[in-house]
């Protein structure tokens, strides 16, 4: 219905350059996917919603059914379809830690490690893509990525230096990698101690 309504309103108004989205977009029809892409909608996502504690899942499955539930945070399908997914994190619902949300996208697991294997491993994407959709394609998503999102000359000096390289296997040190500096506009905001 949101998809026939952007649609709608492009056609009626004669609008270009909007960046509507849809937030909370887990659980999509398949055909509707590339629908986004053809659009230009953006899929607003949370990857702490496809931590997979036991109770979860089974509310999921109670819920939804099975074969939707199994849809929830198809983050490779919003990928492979050119669709922009802007990572978020609906604190205060869940947790802000991007470095556990970004373990959550890749693995698919909890921080305990189960289900083993990941919850639908195949809609796992890589540290790489998940960083992307925490910082490019969420800036997109709000008309900032002159400003934000990249490490550019001329934009914001928003940037965040970690104890370790993210982007390079294995996943669980994303559960171990310290936040060592955070900077905004170009002035310190946290420092760890010593550093």
């Amino acid at each position: 219905m949101a998809l026939n309504a952007f649609e709608y309103a492009a056609k009626t108004n004669k609008t270009s350059n909007r960046r509507h989205r849809v937030e909370h977009a887990e659980v999509v029809m398949p055909a509707d996917v590339p629908r986004f892409k053809q659009l230009g909608v953006i899929a607003s996502t949370q990857p702490l919603f496809v931590n997979p504690e036991k109770a979860e899942l089974a509310m999921y499955d109670a819920i939804l059914g099975p074969e939707r539930s199994s849809r929830i945070g198809a983050y490779k399908a919003w990928d492979d379809a050119g669709v922009v997914q802007a990572f978020g994190s609906d604190w205060p619902v869940t947790a802000m830690d991007p470095l556990r949300q970004i373990y959550a996208a890749v693995t698919r697991m909890t921080a305990a490690g189960t289900p083993p294997g990941g919850w639908h491993p195949e809609q796992r994407v890589s540290a790489a893509a998940a960083v992307r959709h925490f910082t490019f394609d969420a800036a997109y998503a709000a008309f900032a990525e002159q400003d934000k999102g990249t490490l550019a000359a001329g934009k914001l000096a928003d940037f965040t230096v970690l104890s370790d390289n993210i982007l390079e296997p294995p996943a669980e040190r994303l559960l171990t990698t310290k936040v060592l500096l955070t900077v905004m506009g170009g002035q310190d905001t946290w420092r760890e101690a010593g550093f």
